[in-house]
């Protein structure tokens, strides 16, 4: 997300020159910081003050609301950034890319573990019921707590140095094997196979809904499915860019003039890709007002209590519902 009209002084300070698409995404990214950083404070504070009783659904949906509020804290920086220059300084780079990735891994795993959860719980809900409770829950939490800040380790080892050009790399890698290497790794694990899991779950409920005599359709369900539409879109053109990236650097050797072109493409598609990748973690807030038929009254406590409160009697309904279809089937 590093602008391609940048300069980087030996004391760490970045300068960037004030290109329009830049003052856009001053605007968009203000304003994601805007709503986003209250949107996520509201639910974390719900949550905390006012559900007294948890179900994994919630504990799923505030792990996400800190991931999203975490990245959400570092927008100024970046605001100023694009609007004036980096003085923060490279470690504070580092670590703002560093968290930014961690925000990635972690939010999608968690909305990938809503997904998986709500297809256990079309297929084999009185299972789910047993086995998915607190512990197992907070153990799931916390092993994909660690496995992101595991998997965003590259953002901060790797260097940020002068090309040869004079303008900074977002990352310098040592070979171009590296470099496809961890974009791949990156695109696979944080989209890709997620994605590849949130479709085919979404399908077989689908199709087991449709095979039921009682077909239920609820709002927490269709909420989770926003949720997950929402994060597709913010972020398929960031790994995009990521594929493009690729093909530029295995058309480097064989083929200058393409990877030329390419490395256009990709810089074009960078900055708009970067300002999606945080309007991501501002846009969940937004989806549980709309949920409760509460967002022209703005972001109320009130509203958002109504809509957990719901998810948490949800999954008791649904067994209930399934049991009867069951027996109703046979």
């Amino acid at each position: 997300m590093v602008s391609s009209n940048t300069t980087v002084e030996q004391n760490g300070t970045i300068h960037t020159a004030i290109p329009i698409q830049n003052a856009v995404a001053c605007v968009v990214l203000s304003l994601a910081c805007l709503v986003g950083v209250p949107g996520n404070l509201i639910v974390i504070k719900v949550i905390l003050c006012n559900i007294k009783q948890w179900s994994s659904t919630i504990l799923l949906i505030l792990s996400l609301a800190v991931a999203d509020f975490v990245v959400l804290v570092t927008l100024p920086f970046w605001i100023y950034f694009l609007a004036d220059a980096w003085i923060f300084g490279i470690s504070l780079w580092k670590f703002s890319f560093y968290l930014t990735f961690t925000s990635m891994y972690a939010s999608v795993f968690f909305i990938m573990v809503l997904s998986i959860e709500r297809l256990l719980g079309v297929l084999y809900p009185f299972t789910l019921q047993k086995k998915w409770k607190g512990a197992t829950v907070s153990k799931v939490v916390i092993c994909i707590w660690v496995s992101a800040f595991l998997l965003a380790i590259p953002a901060v080892t790797l260097e940020l140095k002068l090309d040869e050009n004079g303008r900074p790399r977002q990352r310098v890698y040592s070979s171009d094997q590296l470099e496809i290497g961890l974009l791949l790794l990156e695109t696979m694990v944080g989209f890709i196979i997620p994605f590849a899991t949130l479709s085919a779950s979404y399908i077989w409920v689908s199709k087991r809904i449709k095979q039921m005599v009682f077909r239920t359709r609820n709002k927490p369900m269709k909420l989770i499915a926003r949720i997950v539409i929402a994060f597709v879109v913010c972020w398929f053109p960031y790994h995009m860019g990521n594929i493009v990236r690729i093909f530029t650097v295995l058309a480097r050797n064989s083929n200058s003039e393409l990877s030329k072109e390419l490395d256009k493409v990709y810089q074009a598609m960078n900055d708009a890709a970067g300002a999606l990748v945080f309007i991501s973690s501002c846009i969940n807030p937004i989806l549980y007002a709309f949920a409760a038929r509460s967002f022209k009254n703005g972001l109320k406590t009130s509203n958002f209590a109504k809509v957990f409160e719901q998810m948490n009697s949800f999954k008791e309904k649904q067994s209930k519902r399934m049991n009867n279809s069951e027996h109703q089937s046979e």
